[in-house]
């Protein structure tokens, strides 16, 4: 992929780079404070430096941003974000074997441990440490306790149950867990939502011939308890019946939402988790470098030496955390707010820049066109600067070296229909603004021996999308004349464990058509990168309710109920992958199998983008 920098300067300037890229040449400063703006700032505890104390103490979740206006920094919404990971990898707390009925499991659910802090999760041996007496273990994050998708949407029956008090129940589609080998950590998705598969190389930095030989990273959904009473208590008789779905799923903070069904409006805030857990080595496991847990995965078991008589297994086994997303609904932002971690050896070994890791994907297409048809794709980051830097994307036609794809060479087993593998690169969307404030971060811990050996050294904030914004580009009016916009610098949003594959995911916008759906064809992916995704949400100004937008907000935009003609959403409910006419009715969610060969590749689910 090629990239440049480019300055853009006003209006006049952005409409003749429409048609002529060397015709501007200004430099523009990004927008900064206003005047006086340390008399005028909004108060924004959430943004404060952190210290020795917001790494140790028992803490709380941090109070929503204030609403809105440009004294507020991006270096304090980028704290905020770390103090959410600080909060929701806290322990959860130990159940006293009193609380709650029989069989409830033994910690309180989505409930921080008042005893203990973010330093004492660090410990490489964190989990391990929690499991003597109980398969499940005691030690666990508070977000690794929310509901999973599963229990959210168990099939063809009603979430039931105080979630704080439930055990791990996962009642899928094409298999049930027994108790005896459930765990937190539901790993039943094996795709970047549909689109692509991502491996680290089993040996050295080179991808095995046949993919499925190497560590595949596998990833998991979860929702916080006011999402899955929500839910629960919106639900009620009705499920899971084909005939009586609710007119809207809107998350709370909804109050004042006539739409709701009695007792649904609430004040509380939703918050969402996907997360991406890597394979690990005994050498990695023993490295002290993640975040490790057992966790549930799916496997065929052959009854018959072929693949027609295989059969789905739950396994468990020991997993690294190497990347999170935090979504977060509050009043003040009801698009959510997107914050994502991931683990610094993600592309580089130890983190040496001159040691890299191999990381690569397979995707589940093997052509990719633009509709409407785009000559010469390029999306364009600001880069926190005064600058818009230009990458040119993948053209249209098979996904090849030929095309922009940087195809890693040799001879490699793929099933038809897939191609690569294709190397990784970094996300984009990292500014000088999160930067900094993942230096602060790491000073304050490299300062206390608290964190001496903590696993939580090794993971890195890479952006935070708070508003919907039209991308700053040279091909349409800037958001505002005078400079960029703050708000595009974490246009492109990505993590590089999670969004890999560009253009469907890493540089995305707009919208998808995944092969085989609205009009793609079988092993084609569609990239609609015109197509407005943020509309009719319900507290949004005017202006912003018609957003192409991009990253994780705008493919998380696609994601509407009621959908009309099960094409474009009609609104106001958003942001949510998990609520389709398909599970509100009662069918679930299907396990997606870990393979190890192609004979084993089973038909993928396309649950994201229909």
């Amino acid at each position: 992929m090629k990239s440049t920098l480019r300055t853009i300067g006003t209006y006049a300037c952005a409409m003749a780079l429409a048609t002529t890229f060397a015709a501007c040449t200004k430099t523009v400063a990004p927008i900064t404070d206003p005047p006086n703006a340390s008399a005028e700032k909004t108060p924004f505890p959430g943004g404060a430096s952190i210290t020795p104390r917001d790494l140790t103490a028992t803490y709380e979740l941090p109070h929503e941003p204030p609403p809105y206006d440009p004294s507020l920094s991006r270096q304090e919404f980028a704290r905020f974000a770390w103090r959410q990971f600080i909060y929701l990898n806290s322990p959860a707390r130990p159940n006293p074997g009193d609380k709650g009925p029989a069989g409830a499991p033994p910690v309180i659910r989505a409930e921080i441990d008042r005893s203990r802090n973010f330093a004492s999760s660090g410990d490489p041996n964190f989990y391990q440490s929690g499991t003597g007496g109980n398969t499940l273990g005691r030690n666990h994050l508070i977000w690794e306790t929310f509901a999973h998708r599963s229990e959210l949407f168990p099939v063809k029956s009603p979430p039931t149950g105080a979630l704080q008090y439930l055990y791990p129940q996962y009642a899928l589609a094409n298999i049930s867990v027994g108790k005896e080998l459930a765990r937190f950590n539901n790993l039943d998705e094996t795709t970047q939502i549909g689109q692509n598969q991502i491996f680290f190389p089993r040996n050295d930095s080179k991808p095995s011939p046949n993919p499925y030989d190497d560590h595949m990273i596998l990833f998991e959904a979860k929702v916080n308890h006011v999402e899955y009473n929500y839910i629960r208590n919106t639900l009620g008789k009705t499920y899971p019946s084909t005939t009586e779905l609710p007119r809207h799923i809107e998350f709370p903070p909804n109050k004042g939402n006539s739409d709701l069904p009695a007792g649904a409006s609430s004040d509380e805030e939703s918050i969402e988790v996907k997360a991406a857990w890597r394979e690990m080595s005994d050498g990695l496991i023993k490295s002290g470098r993640y975040h490790t847990a057992e966790a549930l995965y799916y496997v065929n078991k052959s009854t018959e030496g072929a693949p027609s008589g295989s059969k789905i297994v739950p396994r468990v086994g020991t997993f690294g955390l190497v990347g999170l997303h935090i979504l977060r609904k509050t009043k003040n932002y009801p698009a959510f707010i997107y914050t994502t971690f991931e683990h610094v050896d993600n592309l580089q070994k130890s983190g040496n820049p001159k040691d890299s890791t191999g990381l690569y994907v397979v995707t589940l297409y093997d052509t990719m066109n633009y509709n409407p048809s785009i000559k010469d794709p390029q999306a364009f980051v600001n880069a926190g600067n005064g600058q818009l830097q230009t990458f040119t994307l993948p053209t249209e036609g098979t996904v090849d070296l030929d095309h922009g794809y940087p195809i890693i060479p040799g001879s490699f087993n793929l099933p038809s229909g897939f191609a690569g593998p294709i190397k990784v690169g970094p996300s984009h969307a990292m500014t000088p603004a999160v930067q900094a404030v993942n230096d602060e971060v790491m000073k304050v811990m490299n300062s206390m021996p608290e964190f001496n050996n903590s696993v939580w050294k090794y993971y890195r904030l890479a952006g935070i999308q708070i508003l919907p914004v039209d991308e700053d580009s040279p091909t349409v009016p800037v958001n505002n004349p005078g400079g960029l916009s703050p708000l595009t610098e974490d246009f492109y949003l990505a993590n590089s464990v999670i969004e890999s594959s560009q253009p469907g995911i890493q540089l995305f916008k707009g919208a998808v058509s995944d092969p085989g759906m609205r009009g793609a064809g079988k092993y084609q992916l569609l990239n609609e990168r015109s197509m407005a995704n943020i509309q009719q949400v319900r507290g949004l100004p005017l202006t912003a309710n018609k957003v192409v937008m991009g990253g994780c907000m705008g493919c998380h935009g696609n994601a509407q109920y009621p959908r009309a003609n099960g094409e474009t959403g009609t609104g106001p409910t958003i942001f949510n992958f998990l609520t389709t006419q398909d599970t509100l009715s009662g069918k679930g969610f299907e396990v997606e199998v870990r393979p190890t060969s192609i004979a084993e590749v089973r038909k993928r689910t396309q649950v994201y983008m229909k």
